[in-house]
Protein backbone atom coordinates (compact mmCIF):
# COMPACT_ATOMS: atom_id res chain seq x y z
CA UNK A 1 0.00 0.00 0.00
CA UNK A 2 1.42 3.45 -1.09
CA UNK A 3 2.53 5.74 1.72
CA UNK A 4 -0.20 8.56 2.82
CA UNK A 5 1.10 11.27 4.36
CA UNK A 6 0.89 12.52 7.96
CA UNK A 7 -1.63 15.64 6.92
CA UNK A 8 -3.81 13.28 4.67
CA UNK A 9 -3.96 10.16 7.38
CA UNK A 10 -4.63 12.67 10.36
CA UNK A 11 -7.03 14.69 8.36
CA UNK A 12 -9.69 15.87 11.18
CA UNK A 13 -13.21 13.74 10.76
CA UNK A 14 -15.68 15.31 12.97
CA UNK A 15 -15.97 18.91 14.51
CA UNK A 16 -14.56 17.73 17.96
CA UNK A 17 -11.32 16.92 16.21
CA UNK A 18 -11.25 20.10 14.37
CA UNK A 19 -7.85 22.29 16.16
CA UNK A 20 -8.09 26.29 16.29
CA UNK A 21 -11.68 26.88 15.26
CA UNK A 22 -13.58 26.55 17.92
CA UNK A 23 -15.93 29.59 16.97
CA UNK A 24 -16.58 28.06 13.76
CA UNK A 25 -17.41 24.10 14.40
CA UNK A 26 -19.46 25.37 17.77
CA UNK A 27 -21.78 27.61 15.21
CA UNK A 28 -22.33 24.66 12.55
CA UNK A 29 -23.56 22.31 15.48
CA UNK A 30 -25.95 24.38 16.60
CA UNK A 31 -27.52 25.66 13.09
CA UNK A 32 -27.15 21.35 12.30
CA UNK A 33 -29.25 20.64 15.99
CA UNK A 34 -31.64 23.05 15.25
CA UNK A 35 -32.19 22.32 11.29
CA UNK A 36 -31.26 26.11 10.67
CA UNK A 37 -28.84 24.45 7.59
CA UNK A 38 -28.01 27.44 4.92
CA UNK A 39 -27.60 26.94 0.98
CA UNK A 40 -24.46 28.43 0.66
CA UNK A 41 -21.62 28.57 3.19
CA UNK A 42 -18.28 30.27 2.43
CA UNK A 43 -14.87 29.48 4.51
CA UNK A 44 -12.04 32.08 4.20
CA UNK A 45 -8.93 31.90 5.88
CA UNK A 46 -4.97 31.36 5.82
CA UNK A 47 -3.55 28.09 4.05
CA UNK A 48 -3.99 24.39 6.19
CA UNK A 49 -6.43 26.06 8.65
CA UNK A 50 -9.24 23.29 8.43
CA UNK A 51 -11.22 25.22 4.97
CA UNK A 52 -11.74 22.24 2.75
CA UNK A 53 -11.98 19.54 5.93
CA UNK A 54 -14.91 21.34 7.99
CA UNK A 55 -16.58 21.38 4.51
CA UNK A 56 -15.91 17.04 4.61
CA UNK A 57 -17.13 16.72 7.69
CA UNK A 58 -19.90 18.84 7.28
CA UNK A 59 -20.89 16.94 4.26
CA UNK A 60 -20.74 13.65 6.19
CA UNK A 61 -22.89 15.17 9.10
CA UNK A 62 -26.02 16.00 6.84
CA UNK A 63 -25.30 12.63 4.38
CA UNK A 64 -24.43 10.06 7.67
CA UNK A 65 -27.29 7.22 8.15
CA UNK A 66 -27.54 8.28 11.69
CA UNK A 67 -28.02 11.97 10.55
CA UNK A 68 -28.34 15.15 10.07
CA UNK A 69 -26.03 14.96 13.53
CA UNK A 70 -23.11 17.36 14.57
CA UNK A 71 -21.12 13.66 15.71
CA UNK A 72 -20.93 11.58 12.16
CA UNK A 73 -20.12 8.10 12.71
CA UNK A 74 -17.33 7.67 10.05
CA UNK A 75 -18.19 3.89 9.70
CA UNK A 76 -21.22 3.94 7.69
CA UNK A 77 -21.00 3.60 3.54
CA UNK A 78 -21.99 7.38 3.27
CA UNK A 79 -19.21 8.67 5.24
CA UNK A 80 -16.48 6.54 4.15
CA UNK A 81 -17.45 7.57 0.63
CA UNK A 82 -17.22 11.19 1.67
CA UNK A 83 -14.01 9.98 3.64
CA UNK A 84 -12.76 8.39 0.60
CA UNK A 85 -14.06 10.97 -2.15
CA UNK A 86 -16.14 8.51 -3.92
CA UNK A 87 -19.34 9.89 -3.05
CA UNK A 88 -21.45 10.60 -5.71
CA UNK A 89 -23.24 13.38 -3.31
CA UNK A 90 -20.05 15.30 -2.63
CA UNK A 91 -18.45 16.59 -5.38
CA UNK A 92 -15.18 18.62 -4.73
CA UNK A 93 -14.37 20.71 -7.67
CA UNK A 94 -11.08 23.06 -8.12
CA UNK A 95 -11.77 26.26 -9.28
CA UNK A 96 -8.42 27.15 -10.75
CA UNK A 97 -8.88 24.33 -12.99
CA UNK A 98 -12.79 24.91 -13.81
CA UNK A 99 -13.00 28.45 -14.08
CA UNK A 100 -14.77 29.03 -17.03
CA UNK A 101 -18.12 29.67 -17.66
CA UNK A 102 -18.84 26.11 -18.96
CA UNK A 103 -18.25 24.32 -16.54
CA UNK A 104 -20.49 26.48 -14.23
CA UNK A 105 -23.00 26.12 -16.79
CA UNK A 106 -22.50 22.12 -16.51
CA UNK A 107 -22.57 22.56 -12.81
CA UNK A 108 -26.05 24.47 -12.84
CA UNK A 109 -27.28 21.49 -15.05
CA UNK A 110 -26.43 18.87 -12.40
CA UNK A 111 -28.03 20.84 -9.46
CA UNK A 112 -31.34 19.80 -10.84
CA UNK A 113 -31.06 15.63 -9.68
CA UNK A 114 -31.57 14.30 -6.79
CA UNK A 115 -29.10 13.01 -4.48
CA UNK A 116 -27.97 9.39 -5.19
CA UNK A 117 -27.30 8.16 -1.76
CA UNK A 118 -27.85 10.68 1.04
CA UNK A 119 -30.32 13.72 1.68
CA UNK A 120 -27.74 16.36 -0.01
CA UNK A 121 -25.50 16.99 -2.89
CA UNK A 122 -22.61 18.87 -1.04
CA UNK A 123 -20.77 21.02 -4.19
CA UNK A 124 -17.13 21.86 -2.51
CA UNK A 125 -15.41 24.33 -4.75
CA UNK A 126 -12.15 25.35 -3.57
CA UNK A 127 -10.03 28.07 -3.82
CA UNK A 128 -13.29 29.80 -5.81
CA UNK A 129 -11.78 33.17 -6.02
CA UNK A 130 -9.79 32.22 -9.27
CA UNK A 131 -13.36 31.78 -11.40
CA UNK A 132 -13.82 34.50 -13.92
CA UNK A 133 -16.07 37.24 -13.59
CA UNK A 134 -18.47 35.62 -15.99
CA UNK A 135 -18.51 32.36 -13.92
CA UNK A 136 -19.31 34.39 -11.08
CA UNK A 137 -22.51 36.08 -13.22
CA UNK A 138 -23.66 32.59 -13.92
CA UNK A 139 -23.55 31.09 -10.28
CA UNK A 140 -25.15 33.94 -9.00
CA UNK A 141 -29.14 33.09 -9.64
CA UNK A 142 -28.41 29.09 -8.73
CA UNK A 143 -26.21 30.14 -5.38
CA UNK A 144 -29.33 32.22 -4.88
CA UNK A 145 -31.82 29.69 -5.22
CA UNK A 146 -30.90 26.06 -5.49
CA UNK A 147 -33.37 23.50 -5.11
CA UNK A 148 -33.66 22.51 -1.25
CA UNK A 149 -31.31 19.27 -1.22
CA UNK A 150 -28.17 21.24 -2.13
CA UNK A 151 -25.67 23.03 -0.24
CA UNK A 152 -23.10 25.24 -1.57
CA UNK A 153 -19.46 25.60 0.04
CA UNK A 154 -17.09 28.07 -1.30
CA UNK A 155 -13.33 28.09 -0.14
CA UNK A 156 -10.99 30.71 -0.77
CA UNK A 157 -7.74 32.32 0.72
CA UNK A 158 -8.35 35.56 -0.76
CA UNK A 159 -11.89 36.75 0.22
CA UNK A 160 -11.45 40.55 -1.15
CA UNK A 161 -11.39 38.77 -4.03
CA UNK A 162 -15.12 37.77 -4.42
CA UNK A 163 -17.25 39.70 -5.75
CA UNK A 164 -20.24 41.58 -2.63
CA UNK A 165 -23.15 39.71 -5.17
CA UNK A 166 -21.52 36.38 -4.10
CA UNK A 167 -20.67 37.53 -0.39
CA UNK A 168 -24.12 38.88 0.24
CA UNK A 169 -26.05 35.39 -0.90
CA UNK A 170 -23.45 32.99 1.73
CA UNK A 171 -22.74 32.65 5.32
CA UNK A 172 -19.53 33.83 5.87
CA UNK A 173 -17.55 32.01 8.02
CA UNK A 174 -13.41 33.13 8.70
CA UNK A 175 -10.78 30.61 9.91
CA UNK A 176 -8.19 32.46 12.23
CA UNK A 177 -4.43 30.83 12.34
CA UNK A 178 -3.62 28.27 14.90
CA UNK A 179 -1.77 29.23 17.87
CA UNK A 180 1.57 28.11 18.44
CA UNK A 181 0.50 25.78 21.34
CA UNK A 182 -2.61 24.68 20.21
CA UNK A 183 0.10 23.33 17.17
CA UNK A 184 2.47 22.14 19.49
CA UNK A 185 -0.09 20.13 21.56
CA UNK A 186 -1.45 18.47 17.99
CA UNK A 187 2.16 17.67 17.06
CA UNK A 188 2.71 15.79 20.19
CA UNK A 189 -0.46 14.05 19.85
CA UNK A 190 0.60 12.80 16.40
CA UNK A 191 3.63 12.03 17.51
CA UNK A 192 2.82 9.92 20.11
CA UNK A 193 -0.08 7.72 18.18
CA UNK A 194 2.36 7.19 14.90
CA UNK A 195 5.25 6.51 17.41
CA UNK A 196 7.83 9.33 16.63
CA UNK A 197 10.15 10.18 18.79
CA UNK A 198 10.60 13.81 18.73
CA UNK A 199 11.76 16.71 21.13
CA UNK A 200 9.61 19.35 22.69
CA UNK A 201 12.50 22.22 21.53
CA UNK A 202 11.96 20.38 17.73
CA UNK A 203 7.87 19.81 18.18
CA UNK A 204 7.76 23.87 19.38
CA UNK A 205 10.61 24.75 16.30
CA UNK A 206 8.26 23.47 14.04
CA UNK A 207 5.03 24.74 15.19
CA UNK A 208 6.88 28.44 14.85
CA UNK A 209 7.87 28.17 11.47
CA UNK A 210 4.51 26.53 10.30
CA UNK A 211 3.08 30.09 10.92
CA UNK A 212 -0.66 29.04 11.82
CA UNK A 213 -1.48 26.60 9.50
CA UNK A 214 -1.89 22.45 10.83
CA UNK A 215 -1.20 21.17 7.20
CA UNK A 216 2.16 23.18 7.06
CA UNK A 217 3.45 21.44 10.56
CA UNK A 218 2.18 18.22 10.05
CA UNK A 219 4.38 18.41 6.36
CA UNK A 220 7.64 19.27 8.67
CA UNK A 221 6.97 16.67 11.20
CA UNK A 222 6.72 14.29 7.95
CA UNK A 223 9.79 15.44 6.38
CA UNK A 224 11.66 15.21 9.62
CA UNK A 225 10.56 11.60 10.17
CA UNK A 226 12.25 10.15 7.15
CA UNK A 227 15.17 10.08 9.97
CA UNK A 228 16.09 6.99 11.52
CA UNK A 229 13.51 5.90 13.34
CA UNK A 230 15.58 4.81 16.56
CA UNK A 231 16.71 8.67 16.52
CA UNK A 232 14.79 11.61 17.84
CA UNK A 233 13.95 14.55 16.16
CA UNK A 234 15.87 17.42 17.41
CA UNK A 235 15.68 21.20 17.25
CA UNK A 236 19.02 20.81 15.27
CA UNK A 237 17.67 18.56 12.90
CA UNK A 238 14.24 21.06 12.05
CA UNK A 239 17.13 23.99 11.55
CA UNK A 240 19.15 21.74 8.74
CA UNK A 241 15.99 20.59 7.09
CA UNK A 242 14.34 23.75 6.90
CA UNK A 243 17.72 25.89 6.30
CA UNK A 244 17.26 27.69 9.75
CA UNK A 245 19.98 29.75 11.26
CA UNK A 246 19.60 29.38 14.48
CA UNK A 247 19.23 31.68 17.85
CA UNK A 248 23.28 31.11 18.83
CA UNK A 249 24.00 32.29 15.58
CA UNK A 250 21.50 35.30 15.57
CA UNK A 251 22.47 36.08 19.64
CA UNK A 252 25.93 36.35 18.47
CA UNK A 253 25.22 38.43 15.62
CA UNK A 254 23.46 40.95 17.94
CA UNK A 255 25.75 41.30 20.24
CA UNK A 256 28.33 42.42 18.04
CA UNK A 257 25.87 44.83 16.46
CA UNK A 258 25.47 46.30 19.85
CA UNK A 259 29.02 47.08 20.39
CA UNK A 260 29.42 48.02 16.52
CA UNK A 261 32.07 45.42 16.34
CA UNK A 262 31.42 45.31 12.11
CA UNK A 263 34.51 43.21 11.54
CA UNK A 264 33.04 40.25 14.11
CA UNK A 265 29.48 41.06 12.39
CA UNK A 266 31.74 40.00 8.59
CA UNK A 267 33.08 37.16 10.08
CA UNK A 268 29.99 36.03 11.14
CA UNK A 269 28.09 36.51 8.05
CA UNK A 270 30.60 34.20 5.97
CA UNK A 271 31.08 31.60 8.42
CA UNK A 272 27.15 31.15 8.04
CA UNK A 273 27.49 31.37 3.97
CA UNK A 274 30.19 29.20 4.04
CA UNK A 275 27.74 26.86 5.85
CA UNK A 276 25.16 27.37 3.10
CA UNK A 277 22.89 29.33 4.78
CA UNK A 278 20.05 31.20 3.33
CA UNK A 279 21.36 34.79 4.13
CA UNK A 280 17.70 36.50 3.37
CA UNK A 281 16.58 33.73 5.81
CA UNK A 282 19.26 35.07 8.25
CA UNK A 283 17.62 38.80 8.02
CA UNK A 284 15.07 37.46 9.15
CA UNK A 285 15.55 36.15 12.42
CA UNK A 286 17.31 38.92 13.26
CA UNK A 287 14.35 41.10 12.37
CA UNK A 288 12.42 38.73 14.68
CA UNK A 289 15.25 38.53 17.82
CA UNK A 290 15.12 42.82 17.19
CA UNK A 291 11.54 42.30 17.63
CA UNK A 292 11.34 40.24 20.37
CA UNK A 293 14.18 42.68 21.92
CA UNK A 294 11.62 45.85 21.10
CA UNK A 295 8.44 44.41 22.88
CA UNK A 296 10.48 43.15 25.76
CA UNK A 297 11.96 46.55 26.35
CA UNK A 298 8.21 47.87 26.24
CA UNK A 299 6.36 45.31 28.02
CA UNK A 300 8.97 42.61 30.20
CA UNK A 301 6.23 40.50 31.86
CA UNK A 302 4.05 39.78 28.37
CA UNK A 303 3.83 35.98 28.14
CA UNK A 304 1.04 36.15 25.52
CA UNK A 305 2.64 37.19 21.73
CA UNK A 306 4.44 34.63 20.50
CA UNK A 307 8.81 35.93 19.82
CA UNK A 308 11.63 34.36 18.43
CA UNK A 309 13.42 34.27 21.65
CA UNK A 310 11.95 33.01 24.62
CA UNK A 311 15.13 32.98 26.81
CA UNK A 312 14.52 35.94 29.16
CA UNK A 313 17.94 36.09 30.39
CA UNK A 314 19.13 37.16 26.96
CA UNK A 315 16.28 39.37 26.25
CA UNK A 316 17.04 41.63 29.43
CA UNK A 317 20.52 41.49 28.87
CA UNK A 318 20.47 42.30 25.06
CA UNK A 319 17.81 44.64 25.12
CA UNK A 320 19.78 47.10 27.45
CA UNK A 321 22.26 47.51 24.98
CA UNK A 322 19.86 49.28 22.49
CA UNK A 323 17.48 51.94 23.01
CA UNK A 324 13.58 51.86 21.39
CA UNK A 325 14.78 54.25 18.39
CA UNK A 326 17.64 51.74 17.85
CA UNK A 327 15.60 48.40 17.56
CA UNK A 328 13.00 50.16 15.59
CA UNK A 329 15.76 51.65 13.22
CA UNK A 330 17.34 47.86 13.19
CA UNK A 331 13.85 46.75 12.16
CA UNK A 332 13.49 48.88 8.98
CA UNK A 333 17.39 48.55 7.76
CA UNK A 334 16.51 44.11 8.39
CA UNK A 335 13.06 44.25 6.01
CA UNK A 336 14.10 47.09 3.46
CA UNK A 337 17.55 44.54 2.97
CA UNK A 338 14.60 41.54 3.02
CA UNK A 339 12.92 42.62 0.29
CA UNK A 340 16.28 43.92 -1.28
CA UNK A 341 17.91 40.41 -1.75
CA UNK A 342 14.20 39.19 -3.63
CA UNK A 343 15.73 41.32 -6.80
CA UNK A 344 19.42 41.72 -6.17
CA UNK A 345 22.26 40.40 -8.07
CA UNK A 346 24.36 40.02 -5.35
CA UNK A 347 21.99 39.68 -2.59
CA UNK A 348 25.34 38.78 -0.28
CA UNK A 349 26.15 42.53 -0.56
CA UNK A 350 22.83 43.85 0.06
CA UNK A 351 22.72 41.96 3.38
CA UNK A 352 26.41 43.02 3.98
CA UNK A 353 25.16 46.97 3.25
CA UNK A 354 21.99 46.35 5.81
CA UNK A 355 25.00 44.89 8.46
CA UNK A 356 27.57 47.50 8.36
CA UNK A 357 24.63 50.30 8.50
CA UNK A 358 23.80 48.72 11.91
CA UNK A 359 27.04 48.68 13.23
CA UNK A 360 28.04 52.23 12.34
CA UNK A 361 24.66 53.90 13.46
CA UNK A 362 25.22 56.99 15.20
CA UNK A 363 26.10 56.90 18.55
CA UNK A 364 22.90 58.64 20.69
CA UNK A 365 20.73 59.32 17.42
CA UNK A 366 17.58 58.77 19.38
CA UNK A 367 15.29 61.38 20.03
CA UNK A 368 16.19 61.35 24.26
CA UNK A 369 19.70 61.96 23.55
CA UNK A 370 19.23 64.83 21.53
CA UNK A 371 17.26 66.33 23.74
CA UNK A 372 19.45 66.11 26.42
CA UNK A 373 22.11 67.53 24.28
CA UNK A 374 20.13 70.45 22.99
CA UNK A 375 19.31 70.89 26.70
CA UNK A 376 23.05 71.23 27.48
CA UNK A 377 24.22 73.49 24.91
CA UNK A 378 20.74 76.00 26.11
CA UNK A 379 22.21 75.79 29.18
CA UNK A 380 25.65 76.69 27.95
CA UNK A 381 24.31 79.48 26.12
CA UNK A 382 22.59 80.82 28.91
CA UNK A 383 25.74 81.32 31.14
CA UNK A 384 27.48 83.29 28.14
CA UNK A 385 27.20 87.28 27.86
CA UNK A 386 24.49 89.11 26.12
CA UNK A 387 27.07 90.13 22.74
CA UNK A 388 28.66 86.69 23.01
CA UNK A 389 24.25 85.43 22.43
CA UNK A 390 23.18 87.85 19.93
CA UNK A 391 26.36 87.22 17.94
CA UNK A 392 25.61 83.41 17.71
CA UNK A 393 22.27 84.12 16.86
CA UNK A 394 22.18 86.21 13.59
CA UNK A 395 18.57 86.69 13.83
CA UNK A 396 18.32 88.77 17.58
CA UNK A 397 20.82 90.68 16.40
CA UNK A 398 18.95 91.91 13.27
CA UNK A 399 15.74 92.56 15.52
CA UNK A 400 17.70 94.48 18.06
CA UNK A 401 19.17 96.82 15.44
CA UNK A 402 15.84 97.54 14.08
CA UNK A 403 14.17 97.74 17.57
CA UNK A 404 16.94 100.50 19.07
CA UNK A 405 16.03 104.05 18.03
CA UNK A 406 19.87 104.93 19.43
CA UNK A 407 22.35 102.41 17.70
CA UNK A 408 25.13 103.85 15.69
CA UNK A 409 24.54 104.07 12.01
CA UNK A 410 27.21 101.61 11.25
CA UNK A 411 27.82 100.42 6.96
CA UNK A 412 27.47 97.13 6.67
CA UNK A 413 30.56 94.94 5.89
CA UNK A 414 30.36 91.31 4.97
CA UNK A 415 33.14 89.15 6.71
CA UNK A 416 33.17 87.09 4.30
CA UNK A 417 33.63 89.39 1.26
CA UNK A 418 36.65 91.23 2.82
CA UNK A 419 38.76 88.16 3.09
CA UNK A 420 38.29 87.11 -0.59
CA UNK A 421 41.44 86.89 -2.99
CA UNK A 422 42.14 88.97 -5.96
CA UNK A 423 39.26 88.10 -8.68
CA UNK A 424 37.14 86.01 -6.83
CA UNK A 425 33.71 86.61 -6.75
CA UNK A 426 31.94 87.35 -3.82
CA UNK A 427 29.34 84.95 -2.58
CA UNK A 428 25.59 85.12 -1.63
CA UNK A 429 25.49 86.79 1.73
CA UNK A 430 21.74 87.30 2.40
CA UNK A 431 19.38 84.48 2.67
CA UNK A 432 15.71 84.54 3.61
CA UNK A 433 16.98 82.89 7.23
CA UNK A 434 19.78 85.73 7.94
CA UNK A 435 18.09 89.12 7.35
CA UNK A 436 20.37 92.13 7.11
CA UNK A 437 19.98 94.64 9.78
CA UNK A 438 19.02 98.17 9.12
CA UNK A 439 20.07 100.96 11.30
CA UNK A 440 18.15 104.00 12.10
CA UNK A 441 19.90 107.80 12.45
CA UNK A 442 20.51 108.93 16.23
CA UNK A 443 19.02 110.74 17.69
CA UNK A 444 15.57 111.16 15.40
CA UNK A 445 12.52 111.92 17.04
CA UNK A 446 9.73 109.44 17.66
CA UNK A 447 7.64 110.27 14.92
CA UNK A 448 9.51 110.59 12.11
CA UNK A 449 10.76 107.33 10.60
CA UNK A 450 14.56 106.23 11.34
CA UNK A 451 16.08 106.71 7.60
CA UNK A 452 18.78 103.87 6.73
CA UNK A 453 22.43 105.56 5.78
CA UNK A 454 23.70 105.03 2.08
CA UNK A 455 26.12 102.68 2.93
CA UNK A 456 23.13 100.02 4.53
CA UNK A 457 20.81 101.07 2.14
CA UNK A 458 22.69 100.04 -1.29
CA UNK A 459 23.66 96.85 0.77
CA UNK A 460 19.87 96.07 1.43
CA UNK A 461 19.14 97.05 -2.13
CA UNK A 462 22.04 94.85 -3.76
CA UNK A 463 20.91 92.20 -1.56
CA UNK A 464 17.32 92.29 -2.89
CA UNK A 465 18.18 92.25 -6.32
CA UNK A 466 20.44 89.15 -5.61
CA UNK A 467 17.99 87.64 -4.18
CA UNK A 468 15.17 87.96 -7.06
CA UNK A 469 17.96 86.44 -9.17
CA UNK A 470 18.35 83.68 -7.05
CA UNK A 471 14.90 83.02 -6.99
CA UNK A 472 14.60 82.80 -10.83
CA UNK A 473 12.21 86.24 -11.18
CA UNK A 474 14.61 87.81 -13.85
CA UNK A 475 12.01 90.23 -15.56
CA UNK A 476 11.42 91.64 -11.88
CA UNK A 477 14.87 91.83 -11.37
CA UNK A 478 15.36 93.46 -15.18
CA UNK A 479 12.53 96.20 -13.99
CA UNK A 480 13.68 97.22 -10.76
CA UNK A 481 17.29 97.23 -11.09
CA UNK A 482 16.69 100.87 -12.86
CA UNK A 483 15.96 102.23 -9.73
CA UNK A 484 17.49 102.85 -6.31
CA UNK A 485 16.38 102.52 -2.47
CA UNK A 486 16.35 106.36 -1.78
CA UNK A 487 14.96 105.34 2.41
CA UNK A 488 13.43 102.36 4.34
CA UNK A 489 11.87 102.64 7.63
CA UNK A 490 9.65 99.71 9.52
CA UNK A 491 6.60 100.33 7.69
CA UNK A 492 7.61 101.55 4.11
CA UNK A 493 10.79 101.47 1.52
CA UNK A 494 10.84 104.31 -0.82
CA UNK A 495 12.45 103.50 -4.28
CA UNK A 496 12.97 106.26 -6.71
CA UNK A 497 13.06 105.57 -10.73
CA UNK A 498 14.61 107.58 -13.39
CA UNK A 499 11.95 106.35 -16.15
CA UNK A 500 8.31 106.15 -16.01
CA UNK A 501 7.78 102.69 -17.35
CA UNK A 502 9.76 100.56 -14.78
CA UNK A 503 8.34 102.91 -11.85
CA UNK A 504 4.75 102.33 -13.12
CA UNK A 505 5.61 98.32 -13.84
CA UNK A 506 7.05 98.14 -10.59
CA UNK A 507 3.90 99.60 -8.92
CA UNK A 508 1.42 96.80 -10.10
CA UNK A 509 -0.09 94.20 -7.84
CA UNK A 510 2.12 90.84 -8.97
CA UNK A 511 5.41 92.79 -9.15
CA UNK A 512 4.95 94.77 -5.90
CA UNK A 513 3.81 91.38 -3.85
CA UNK A 514 7.28 89.66 -5.17
CA UNK A 515 9.72 93.02 -4.30
CA UNK A 516 7.81 93.65 -1.05
CA UNK A 517 8.18 89.57 0.13
CA UNK A 518 11.57 89.74 -1.03
CA UNK A 519 12.62 93.35 0.81
CA UNK A 520 10.95 91.73 3.40
CA UNK A 521 13.04 88.30 3.49
CA UNK A 522 16.40 90.46 3.28
CA UNK A 523 15.88 93.14 6.23
CA UNK A 524 13.71 91.08 8.15
CA UNK A 525 10.63 93.68 8.26
CA UNK A 526 7.14 93.68 6.35
CA UNK A 527 7.38 96.65 4.37
CA UNK A 528 5.01 98.65 1.98
CA UNK A 529 6.66 99.50 -1.52
CA UNK A 530 6.68 103.48 -2.60
CA UNK A 531 7.76 104.05 -5.97
CA UNK A 532 8.57 107.68 -6.88
CA UNK A 533 9.85 109.50 -10.41
CA UNK A 534 12.58 111.92 -10.37
CA UNK A 535 16.18 112.79 -10.99
CA UNK A 536 18.85 109.96 -9.88
CA UNK A 537 20.12 111.90 -7.21
CA UNK A 538 22.10 110.34 -3.73
CA UNK A 539 20.19 109.32 -0.82
CA UNK A 540 19.60 112.28 2.29
CA UNK A 541 18.40 111.98 5.18
CA UNK A 542 14.46 112.77 5.00
CA UNK A 543 13.44 116.36 6.41
CA UNK A 544 9.85 117.29 7.17
CA UNK A 545 8.94 119.82 5.34
CA UNK A 546 7.13 122.87 7.19
CA UNK A 547 3.18 123.65 6.91
CA UNK A 548 3.95 127.22 5.91
CA UNK A 549 6.87 126.67 3.35
CA UNK A 550 6.73 127.48 0.23
CA UNK A 551 8.88 125.86 -2.71
CA UNK A 552 12.08 127.23 -3.35
CA UNK A 553 12.53 129.88 -6.14
CA UNK A 554 14.62 128.77 -9.29
CA UNK A 555 18.18 129.97 -9.82
CA UNK A 556 19.18 131.53 -13.06
CA UNK A 557 21.43 128.82 -13.35
CA UNK A 558 18.65 126.43 -12.59
CA UNK A 559 16.63 127.79 -15.17
CA UNK A 560 18.46 127.26 -18.06
CA UNK A 561 19.48 123.76 -16.95
CA UNK A 562 19.10 121.76 -20.38
CA UNK A 563 17.18 119.00 -18.08
CA UNK A 564 14.46 122.09 -17.54
CA UNK A 565 14.47 123.05 -21.52
CA UNK A 566 13.87 119.39 -22.46
CA UNK A 567 10.76 119.46 -20.30
CA UNK A 568 9.84 122.58 -21.84
CA UNK A 569 9.30 121.36 -24.75
CA UNK A 570 8.37 117.83 -24.16
CA UNK A 571 5.45 119.40 -22.03
CA UNK A 572 5.15 122.35 -23.16
CA UNK A 573 5.02 124.74 -19.98
CA UNK A 574 6.85 127.30 -18.77
CA UNK A 575 8.80 128.50 -15.17
CA UNK A 576 7.35 130.78 -13.01
CA UNK A 577 9.35 132.65 -10.82
CA UNK A 578 7.60 132.58 -7.02
CA UNK A 579 8.53 135.64 -5.45
CA UNK A 580 8.32 135.59 -1.56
Amino acid sequence: MAYVALYRKWRPQDFDNLVGQEHISITLKNAITTGKIAHAYLFAGPRGTGKTSTAKILAKALNCQDGPTVNPCNHCDNCDKITTGTSMDVFEIDAASNRGIDEIRELRETVKFAPVDGRYKVYIIDEVHMLTTEAFNALLKTLEEPPGHVVFVLATTEPHKIPATIHSRCQRYDFRRISVKEIEQRLASIAKQSELKAAPEALRLIAVQADGGMRDALSILDQCSTLDDSEMITAEHVRQLLGLIGHEWVWQLTDAIAVRDAHTVLLKLDELIQLGKDIRQLLLELALHARSLMLYKAAPDIDTIEVYSEDKAVLATQSAKFSHQELVHMLEVLHRAANDTKWAAEPRIAVEMALITLCRRAAGSDVAALLERVAALEAKLANQPASITAAANPAVGARSAWQSPTSSAQPLQSKENSQLHPGQQPERQVSAKRPVPVQSVPNQPEQDAPAANAANLSEVWAAMLKELLASGKRSVHACVMQGHLTAITDQQAMVRFTATFPKERTEKDDYRNIVEKTLEQVSGHKVRLICSLGVDTPAVKPIKPSVNASPPALTDSELNDPAIKQAQMMFGGKVIKIEE
